[in-house]
């Protein structure tokens, strides 16, 4: 037998099969890309992802059907993007994805009138343009026909498990990313529906990751080469699946992840709804053990920064990461980065600063700069980690993932700037290893175990101690380039 986990990003969707003792027997993956049709506008086709995501899930199914026919399904799904749907669950317009700002005026406007910091008390998040909320407040205001012609609003998980069972259901964790759903009480806000001029019924029943939705529609079980029965099973937002998926389960550990957005997932086991993490922009929300809450602390610009930089700095047609990275050099840079190259991710949720590169001359080569780059994304994830040990959340491990981190020099500098040790797993589809685990738990109570450690990569002390004396400076580099930004604005 097999369990499958699917996972949509905003750049690819992935399917991988693992067998009960976790071992990896099949995967498949699909890329597609986002577009952006005007300024602040980043968007996803909900139709093709759903054809790649039917794709790579049929590959999988037929790769292990002789050997280890999978037995249930479950998917981690990228946050806040939803597809408007009509009667007959024809998708209307693009989904708008996380990075799309365009609601900006407009959910401020809304949550100076509602109260921002009531807000935060409903729905354990702070205001952004990212949440589903602004997109559909933006949509009923700019396109008010899409909107009366939409019987449904789902997320990708929800979108895609209607497509599976003719159910609209989604994990908890993903429900919290609409900033219309309350964690504490596990509902859909009323009072927020009726701001967005939606019904509840417009939205899928959120239900506890890892809860079986139903089988798999049989002409669809047929279409992908799955064997009648199939389960479907219920998973959550992409960063929650992905911290489970690499073995983080319990209170103290964390997932540090360095993909196209770089995170930090803690999980504690109560919500935490404090003043620090509120004027930090610091959310609580469900994790995929049920009675479990997380964080994210993020930045927007992650490993996006390095494809970025091969392909319109050095222009390297070949790819070559490996030649990038070592060509930086060891020692500390004397470069100061505000990693803005997209809107900020937490603390500020600034969409007005640019990136700023402080320090580049003639002699800086591109080791040092590119070196210089992923210190000021260090630095700004290192402020992050900081803030929410002050808001009460304790880290005593950190678990990298992500291909971010394929290269150790890119995991030690990460150990020295955060002055921790960092274990590094050997699961490279965290998220789909999550996923899967929720299926085969639910499913046959099996548990897959969590991936091994392969190696703990340590920090270099007099390092440590001149990142140390760097971020004083670079957090003096931060407020006056964001100061500046205001004025010049």
């Amino acid at each position: 037998m097999s369990f499958i986990g699917i996972d949509i990003g905003s750049s690819q969707v992935k399917a991988v099969a693992y067998g009960p003792d976790g071992t990896v027997l099949a995967q498949s993956y699909r890329k597609y890309q986002f577009t952006t049709p005007g300024p602040g506008k980043m968007e996803l086709d909900g139709r093709t992802v759903m054809q790649c995501a039917f794709a790579v899930l049929k590959e999988c199914a037929c790769l292990v059907k002789e050997s280890s026919p999978a037995e249930a399904v479950a998917c981690s799904s990228q946050g806040e993007a939803f597809s408007p749907v009509d009667e007959r669950g024809n998708i209307l317009m693009n989904a708008m994805i996380s990075g799309d700002m365009r609601a900006s005026e407009l959910v401020s406007a809304f949550a100076d009138r509602f109260g921002r910091e009531k807000l935060y008390r409903m729905t354990g998040h702070s205001v952004s343009a990212m949440f589903s909320i602004g997109k559909l407040l933006w949509i009923r205001e700019f396109m008010p026909e899409v909107f009366r012609k939409s019987r449904r609003f789902l997320c990708f998980e929800d979108l895609l498990c209607l497509r599976m069972t003719g159910k609209a259901v989604m994990g908890y964790p993903l429900a919290g990313r609409t900033m219309l759903f309350d964690p504490a009480s596990h509902t859909w806000k009323t009072e927020l529906l009726k701001e967005c001029g939606i019904t509840e019924e417009q939205l899928s029943r959120p239900v506890p990751s890892g809860t079986v939705v139903g089988t798999i529609l049989p002409d669809v079980a047929g279409e992908l080469g799955l064997s009648p029965g199939v389960l479907w099973v219920s998973g959550g937002h992409d960063q929650v699946m992905g911290a489970y998926g690499c073995g983080v389960r319990k209170p103290g550990s964390a997932m540090c992840a360095a993909g196209s957005v770089e995170c930090l997932v803690p999980v504690v086991d109560r919500m935490i709804l404090s003043d620090e993490l509120y004027r930090s922009n610091l959310c609580s929300y469900d994790f995929a053990v049920p009675g479990t809450y997380a964080s994210v602390a993020y930045s927007l610009t992650g490993s996006n920064l390095t494809e970025y930089f091969i392909r319109e700095i050095i222009r390297d047609e070949k790819r070559d990461y490996g030649n990038l990275i070592g060509s930086m050099p060891k020692e500390v840079t004397d470069l100061f980065v505000l990693p803005y190259f997209t809107p900020s991710g937490t603390p500020y949720f600034d969409e007005r600063t640019p990136g700023c590169v402080y320090g580049w001359r003639f002699g800086t080569d591109r080791g040092t700069l590119f070196k210089g780059l992923s210190e000021g994304v260090a630095l700004e994830m290192r402020l992050n980690y900081d803030l929410l040990r002050k808001s009460g959340f304790h880290l005593d491990q950190l678990i990298v993932s992500g291909g971010g981190f394929r290269s150790r020099t890119m995991v030690q500098l990460y150990a020295d700037v955060f002055g921790l040790p960092l274990a590094v797993c050997e699961e490279k589809e965290a998220g789909c290893r999550g996923a899967a685990a929720l299926a085969a738990a639910a499913g046959k109570n099996i548990v897959i175990p969590p991936p091994k450690i392969i190696s703990v990569v340590e920090p270099e002390l007099v390092k440590h101690d001149l990142y140390n004396a760097k971020f004083e400076k670079w957090k003096i580099f931060s407020k006056t380039v964001r100061n500046l930004s205001e004025c010049l604005s």
